[in-house]
């Protein structure tokens, strides 16, 4: 082509393009309008490189057909020959040798070249995105996993739904249905609205208005080849549409989690009572935990530096009554003396369950009863020294989790337990949150910013997070120094403008080999007289001079290279400016100025408007002349240059963030709870813990840890009609099922009803569609699909109980239903055995899933459950939540147990083997043995062992039961009692019943 080359289409289209796929379309058609000379191109491109010669391809299909004759035969009117007629003239030996060749070519390059017309793309692509609707067609595989409780239900039969709706509304929708088709669940169509006018319109430009038989002959030719052009465009741009629209919905999601993620950030030290913004509090924080009981109380105290001064553990600090004759806790006095000794500015509390609540409240009340009160401060209003009572606060401890069994924290404390590096954790948060959120690194992707970011790729939401972190580090800068012997604030550094990760380490290394202490900024730079490294290229210095500041702690003190600027968001580049205002501020003359300059450097005198504490007087000059002078003499624009300087000058650096955020109830709650407003709500069915029985009354907990109340009203009418006691119905520790009435979720608490005609009638969730948005037909059908289908392959009824974890499943579906659950998830099932049984399938680890016989005892009918439900022979249970908790959580408990031992192999039997082999090998002495799962029996373990390098290997198994492990006939409640039952077993009797060595622990 090179010179020669002149294509008005492609000049037109190459001057309007826009976007990425009209570049793409562009070319698309280069590729297959002059596919021949692009290979003639890249064949010399190669001989001139010199690489060897290839000979020239043949030519490729549609090179053949613009070569023929019928290519360029074109027609505005109706030839006067049908189109099977004038192919027979156009047979050309050897490509078309038929009539039926001739036409199939001209049909194909015909759709060709409607397929990689760039304005006909544009043209379509243009349609789709203003017509554009999607269906959801539920796959055969879908029908059977989504069920009503299923997250991908709510758009199982969702139809004509608007691309609008996904980009206003709900983003996260859309990457759900994605995620369903890319799961085998769903299909998502892609159409336009008025499909069928559209294309009538189509034809219509395409079409003859002549009326004969040859002129329908070519009419139908035309509708045919625009139809299959149609097609072939839709899957390309329905494939375009997809990915354009997924790219949109996952920017407004991360989006989103930016925005949580910057208000969290937003966020100065808490303020402690009559300080200034930005003052860094005293620390007193404390946790216990998951607040079991025997947990202990662990505390940490840190001062303004960061230092964790004393850290130590309380048992009990709640307060006495004498009226009741209840003792005071015995820390209360230690607590007490504790604060009064150091005097912090706040208390920090938090915890992973709702007991941390009972914790803020006891010590609000010590707090209360003895007095104990804040730092002092002076009252603005009259001058007064005044004290307000020590603030409680409990703090997000997002952080604080990741931190406190990390690796990271081990290195940081080596010395003090898990709970005490969280109360450590908490203290910093209080103090500078940025700084714990920078620390975390790429672990910020564990935090939770939005419900939904598990649908961003992680790329993408660092990516997003990322720019959030800059914006927030170059609003409050970052003191070099600081960074230069502090890793926390060091790890600000790379997020400053201009560097990154290497370029900040690069000049926290510089500053090291030059001292380790940084004078001014322009010190980053390098000063060869001095012989100072640069720590920062010219351009790098340019961009990041700004945001780092080097703190101007006093004016008798500092030095004269010390630049009381430095300490300002001012750029090296406007310190000319700031030196002048200075200036004018306090009515220097050039003479006077001169005298300060030659005296104590070039910000002299900013040092004296400092010295004076005149900063207030640059409020008095008006920056709008000096802005109209810089423009009209230096054509600079510096109004907002100005107005910063001025702000510098009075505040250096001042605090721009908010103040330290309160945890609102919802925060509080899901903080604790780990539930969220949408997880848990009233008019919900859940399993809850008996705590304790009252005749008019049960105390129950919820798994959440959330406590709740059943009054006498609220039990179930069977129950009041017969007149029975709670404690003949319910024991302590048992499992049952209660309808939420009311949720408190600032106190924790909830009340429930028992009631039979409120339990028939539990929450369900609802879907806000629009009218013709959901198919209501076909979800019927599928439900009376469904129905039939288990009642053909069960030959009888099929059970329905009403519990949250019953399933119409087979045992295939029941695997298929559990696979990327959780271990010790699981289903309840109906049974092939018959109407007495019922079976529970459970995950016990990844692949493998153990069927559990139900028999039912004592039923009412062949529908209800019996009373009494009976598993192998040997254990009972008086109703299905029972069973669920003591039987399957409790194995699955014991399975957890076993998997995290230091014994367990996660390799197969085999490799546990070759594992043994190669120890005793390399230790000829001494004997070992392992633990690893029987994949082939759910609900076993292999215990492998070899006696020394000369021994056999063999393998005993290992069952495991509710609460308990089973060897050779003998019951173990923990892995250490097995292993030292497997070491007295094996001492007796050996692999085969003789005596052998102990394997080695």
């Amino acid at each position: 082509m090179g010179e020669e080359f002149n294509d008005p289409i492609f000049e037109e289209l190459l001057s309007n393009a826009v976007q990425i796929e009209d570049l793409q379309d562009i070319q698309d058609y280069l590729n297959f309008q002059y596919s021949a000379q692009l290979r003639d191109i890249a064949i010399a491109q190669a001989e001139e490189g010199g690489q060897q010669k290839r000979a020239r391809g043949a030519k490729g299909l549609w090179d053949k057909i613009r070569a023929g004759s019928a290519y360029h035969l074109t027609y505005t009117e109706d030839p006067d020959k049908r189109p099977d007629d004038l192919a027979d003239t156009l047979i050309q030996e050897p490509e078309f040798r038929t009539s039926e060749d001739v036409l199939k070519a001209a049909k194909s390059m015909f759709i060709e070249e409607l397929c990689n017309s760039p304005r006909f793309r544009r043209f379509m692509r243009k349609t789709y995105f203003e017509r554009l609707v999607f269906d959801v067609r539920r796959t055969e595989k879908g029908v059977k996993v989504i069920d009503e409780e299923h997250p991908y239900y709510e758009f199982k039969y969702l139809r004509n739904w608007e691309a609008r709706n996904f980009l206003l509304d709900r983003p996260e929708l859309f990457l759900k249905m994605l995620k369903a088709e890319s799961e085998g669940l769903v299909e998502v169509i892609v159409r336009i609205q008025g499909e069928k006018q559209f294309r009538a319109d189509l034809h219509k430009a395409i079409l003859s208005d002549n009326f004969s038989e040859v002129a329908d002959a070519w009419n139908q030719l035309r509708k045919e080849i625009m139809d299959k052009s149609l097609a072939r465009l839709h899957v390309f741009i329905a494939r375009g549409v997809k990915d354009t629209i997924k790219n949109e919905c996952e920017n407004m999601l991360a989006a989103n989690c930016r925005k949580a993620y910057t208000d969290r950030l937003d966020q100065a030290p808490y303020r402690p009572t009559g300080m200034m913004l930005g003052t860094v509090p005293r620390v007193l924080a404390l946790s216990n935990g998951a607040g079991n009981r025997g947990d202990a109380i662990c505390w940490a105290y840190m001062e303004e530096n960061g230092r964790v001064q004393e850290n130590g553990k309380f048992t009990d600090l709640r307060l006495g009554n004498q009226e009741k004759f209840i003792p005071e806790g015995k820390d209360v006095a230690a607590f007490v003396e504790l604060v009064e000794r150091r005097k912090p500015d706040v208390l920090a509390v938090s915890g992973w369950s709702v007991e941390t609540r009972k914790l803020y409240k006891e010590l609000q009340d010590v707090i209360e009863a003895k007095k104990l009160m804040g730092a002092p401060y002076e009252d603005p209003e009259d001058d007064s020294e005044r004290q307000d009572p020590l603030d409680v606060f409990i703090v997000n401890d997002e952080c604080a989790r990741l931190y406190h069994t990390s690796k990271r924290a081990e290195s940081d404390h080596p010395g003090l337990p898990p709970l005490t590096r969280y109360a450590i954790a908490l203290a910093r948060y209080m103090q500078h949150p940025i700084r714990e959120y920078a620390a975390l690194g790429r672990d910020i992707s564990s935090i939770s910013f939005d419900p939904h970011q598990h649908l961003i790729p992680m790329d993408k939401l660092l990516k997003y997070l990322e720019t959030s972190m800059v914006d927030m580090v170059n609003l409050v800068g970052v003191d070099i120094n600081d960074a230069a012997h502090d890793s926390y604030t060091a790890n600000l550094l790379p997020y400053v403008c201009g560097l990154g990760p290497r370029k900040a380490a690069q000049m926290l290394k510089v500053i090291s080999q030059n001292g380790g202490e940084v004078i001014n900024r322009a010190d980053l730079a390098g000063d060869v007289e001095r012989q100072i490294k640069p720590a920062a290229s010219p351009v790098v210095w340019v961009n990041c001079a700004s945001f780092i500041m080097i703190t101007f702690a006093d004016v008798e003190q500092e030095g004269p290279e010390a630049d009381y600027l430095d300490n300002t968001r001012i750029h090296p580049e406007d310190y000319d400016l700031a030196r002048k205002i200075a200036a004018d501020a306090l009515e220097l003359d050039e003479e006077d100025v001169k005298a300060e300059v030659d005296e104590f450097g070039p910000s002299a005198v900013v040092r004296r408007l400092v010295k004076e504490d005149q900063q207030d007087k640059v409020n008095d000059l008006v920056l709008e002349q000096y802005a109209e002078q810089l423009e009209k003499q230096m054509s600079q624009r510096k109004r907002a240059t100005l107005e910063t300087i001025r702000a510098e000058l009075i505040s250096p650096y001042e605090e721009l963030r908010h103040n330290f955020q309160d945890l609102g109830t919802e925060q509080i709650f899901t903080m604790l709870t780990g539930e969220t407003g949408k997880s848990l709500v009233e008019g919900m069915v859940v399993p809850v813990s008996v705590r304790r029985t009252f005749p008019t009354y049960l105390d129950v907990r919820l798994d959440c840890g959330v406590e709740g109340g059943i009054g006498e009203n609220e039990y179930p009418e069977e129950v009041v009609r017969r007149q029975l006691q709670p404690r003949e119905v319910w024991s302590m520790g048992q499992t049952i099922q209660a309808k939420i009435t009311f949720l408190d979720r600032r106190k924790l608490t909830a009340q429930l009803t028992l009631r039979e005609n409120e339990m028939r009638n539990p929450y369900t969730r609802t879907y806000d569609h629009g009218l013709d948005e959901w198919d209501a037909e076909l979800e019927a059908r599928d439900k009376k699909e469904a129905r039939k289908v288990i009642d053909a392959s069960s030959g009888r009824a099929q059970r329905v109980i009403k519990h949250p974890l019953f399933r119409p499943f087979n045992s295939a579906q029941a695997v298929e239903f559990l696979g990327p659950q959780s271990r010790g998830d699981c289903v309840i099932r109906p049974s092939s055995k018959g109407p007495d049984h019922l079976a529970v399938t459970w995950k016990v680890h990844e692949g493998v899933f153990q069927h559990i016989d139900v028999l039912e005892l004592d039923k009412e009918n062949e529908f209800s459950v019996g009373r009494v439900l009976r598993v192998g022979g040997k254990w009972s249970y008086t109703d299905l939540d029972e069973l669920i908790v003591l039987h399957v959580k409790a194995m699955a408990k014991k399975v957890e147990e076993m998997m995290g031992d230091e014994r367990y192999q996660s390799g197969s039997r085999q490799q546990t083997e070759q594992w043994l082999t190669t120890y005793t090998e390399a230790n000829p002495k001494r004997s070992m043995y392992a633990f690893c799962l029987n994949a082939k029996y759910p609900g076993y373990f292999y215990l492998c062992f070899k006696a020394g390098q000369n021994a056999p290997l063999a393998n005993w198994p290992v069952k495991v039961i509710p609460n308990a492990f089973e060897l050779r006939g003998n019951k173990y409640p923990d892995m250490r009692a097995l292993k030292n039952g497997f070491k007295l077993l094996f001492s007796n009797q050996g692999p085969g019943g003789q005596h052998n060595g102990v394997p080695r622990r």
